[in-house]
């Protein structure tokens, strides 16, 4: 599983009794539900940077320990003059150049290429300067040449921040959305009518895009990611009415593609009445769900509203990604089954694991059975 660089505190910026100033802060690597630590050894490396130009100020590397369950972050003595800077701390972990390099995964084909680093890196909030001594309670991620950056809360919480089987699902929509039609088996898996679906954007135009929906998008990565790689493309994040905060400062540091937009609505998958926000008067071309099937008390409802999506919008592609966590998550299938819905395709993304091992995601395609 992939493991996520957290802050249990925040950085802060203090003045100490000679006017030096200097950094500190707690961070620990845990994975998407805070239930574990990471049991490996990682060499960490810690900058400070000026905000506003991601100028690299100060670097300094320090080392987790398969023993550790937190790491205190202390930075310093800086000048005074550092007091005119607003500072972004970040956490990584850079590739050690002594040991053997694998392969580039731009070599791999797809099937093997995993969806993610096995340590999430994270940068702070904005702190002193202009800004409030202590960051607040947010962490950043940042994704790639497409440049995708994401807010989540810090901490231990498991509330409003990334899971795993999003991340699978912003590689494999990327992947579908920029590959060329291939009969190859180690390509990456293609079901046409997706792959059409998406590669036909360019097709579209500003009124008649494509419209998509996401249910229970905490920070909104998959549907912003779809956003920022399709042109001609509306997405509509959608998710209880606690993750508005989040998913509204990811919207508005998204970069959408040429054309496409993305929108936020609260949506309850109890409620009958879907808002026509959502449902865009019964023209929806896709629905995303990532990490929803972990609550076996919520199944019934978000096949529920599943359903109801596919009665307004009957050629509607779902896509479905989860990482199997209990048994109690195969009613998923059961359910979705007696509301017919059909699997068109399944695939499974790899995450890594610790000591080398691997992380298995799976993703659906699933539409309309017929006859339905």
């Amino acid at each position: 599983m992939v493991y996520y660089i957290r802050f249990l505190k925040t950085p802060r910026v203090q003045k100490q009794k000679t006017g030096a100033l200097s950094v500190s802060a707690l961070i620990c690597i845990t994975t998407d539900l805070g239930d574990a630590f990471l049991a490996e050894d990682v060499d960490l490396l810690i900058s400070l940077n000026a905000s506003n130009a991601d100028q690299v100020l100060y670097q300094e590397r320090v080392k987790w320990t398969a023993s550790k369950r937190e790491v205190p972050i202390a930075l310093g003595p800086f000048p005074p003059h550092l007091s005119k800077h607003t500072l972004v701390l970040s956490v990584t972990a850079p590739t050690d150049p002594r040991k053997p390099r694998a392969p580039s995964a731009d070599t791999l084909p797809p099937s093997q290429q995993h969806a993610a680093p096995l340590v999430i890196p994270g940068w702070s909030a904005p702190f002193g300067g202009s800004e409030s001594p202590v960051a607040e309670k947010l962490v950043e991620r940042r994704f790639g040449p497409q440049g995708l950056r994401i807010w989540e809360e810090t901490g231990n919480s498991i509330a409003r921040h990334i899971w795993d089987a999003a991340l699978a699902s912003v590689t494999y929509l990327q992947q579908l959305a920029t590959a060329v039609p291939t009969t190859k088996t180690d390509a990456a898996p293609q079901p046409p009518v997706l792959h059409d679906l998406l590669t036909n954007c360019q097709n579209r135009s500003v009124t008649n895009p494509l419209h998509a929906v996401e249910l229970g998008s905490g920070c909104g990565i998959v549907g912003i990611s779809l956003a920022q790689t399709l042109p001609n493309c509306n997405v509509v994040l959608t998710d209880l009415p606690e993750v508005e905060d989040i998913v509204t400062q990811n919207i508005s540091v998204a970069q959408p593609a040429p054309s496409s937009r993305i929108t936020f609505h609260t949506l309850d998958w109890d409620d009958e009445n879907l808002p026509e926000e959502v449902t865009n008067g019964g023209a929806i071309d896709l629905v995303l769900v990532s990490d929803c099937t972990y609550n076996a008390d919520s199944l019934p409802a978000l096949v529920s509203v599943l359903d109801r999506l596919v009665r307004a919008s009957p050629d509607v592609l779902v896509i479905v990604a989860l990482k199997r966590r209990h048994e109690s998550e195969e009613a998923f299938f059961d359910l979705m089954r007696g509301a017919g819905l059909s699997s068109l395709h399944r695939h499974c993304m790899q995450l890594p694991a610790q000591h080398g091992l691997s992380d298995q995601i799976e993703i659906y395609c699933y539409a309309r059975a017929d006859g339905h």
